[in-house]
């Protein structure tokens, strides 16, 4: 198999290794109210903007969580 055959998927699982370290570890389920509260507060800005404030949201709302 060549770079081109795996790159353009002349395989059964072409670019696995290729792309896997852009793929996200691990996707956390998020909290839609959060999200929604984000989204109205950054929305205009960017979306890493928002991104920030919900993560900022959820470190203030499971601060109290840790053990």
């Amino acid at each position: 198999m060549g770079w081109f055959d795996g790159l353009f998927g002349r395989t059964s699982a072409p670019t696995t290794p290729l792309f896997a370290r852009f793929r996200r570890k691990s996707r956390a389920p998020t909290d839609p109210d959060l999200l929604r509260i984000a989204k109205d507060r950054k929305g205009h800005v960017s979306k890493r903007a928002v991104r920030d404030e919900y993560n900022r949201l959820l470190l203030e709302k499971y601060a109290h969580d840790k053990s």
